[in-house]
């Protein structure tokens, strides 16, 4: 005889999206808190430190490609391109563009707030002049796989598919920015944070993620 799902079963999937939205506020405060004080964080002037050392004409490139892959021409093109595709399909297209849409505009919101500068220990390899925290791209980048990713969700092998080939791509677009010297780790660890806090939020407002006690 197969056995009965156990009652908490229903609630074990928002839990984890819970305790994962709380703890991504969390490092984004910890993280806005400190640039807002101008304390500053030891380990980024050691990062981008060691991220210099690295130079070489090869890296140099692969940086500068990794960056152009997440800038607004190519983050505008590949949004509308899915948006396009997605209504064709009849897919849920407004989840997707809640995603990015919202990442934007808090990105936009906090380097206004907080108006941190840009890192100057070392010449920057494409300069950059507007403020620095938290980091767009590494922002936008991780909105485009987490929105495809929900977009596609009700296709379980193609909604993993995402993540597996996106995530590597974020990753690398945020450490790009740290090898051209145009953002501090904490940026992008903050912009992460942010981006993850939002997504999360979303999904449980909006998707099937937020258990009830008469689901089935």
């Amino acid at each position: 005889m197969a056995s009965r799902p156990s009652p908490y079963s229903a609630w074990l999937k928002p839990a984890a999206l819970y305790g994962a939205l709380f703890l991504a506020l969390a490092v984004f405060a910890e993280l806005a808190e400190d640039v807002y004080r101008r304390e500053g964080f030891p380990w980024d002037r050691a990062l981008l430190a060691g991220f210099h050392a690295l130079r070489s004409p090869f890296l140099d490139g692969l940086a500068r490609l990794l960056t152009l892959s997440a800038s607004l021409p190519a983050m505008a093109l590949a949004t509308g391109g899915v948006l396009l595709w997605a209504f064709r399909r009849g897919l849920s297209w407004p989840r997707f563009l809640l995603v990015l849409g919202g990442s934007e505009a808090l990105n936009l919101l906090g380097k206004h707030l907080l108006a941190r500068p840009r890192p100057h220990l070392f010449p920057q390899l494409t300069p950059e002049h507007d403020f620095s925290f938290p980091s767009g791209h590494a922002m936008a980048s991780l909105a485009l796989v987490l929105g495809l990713s929900w977009l596609l969700q009700e296709n379980p092998k193609a909604s993993r598919l995402v993540l597996l080939l996106g995530l590597p791509w974020a990753f690398g677009v945020a450490l790009s920015r740290l090898y051209l010297q145009v953002h501090y780790p904490s940026d992008v660890l903050a912009g992460w944070a942010l981006t993850l806090a939002w997504f999360l939020g979303l999904r449980l407002m909006l998707g099937k993620d937020a258990a009830s006690p008469g689901g089935g």
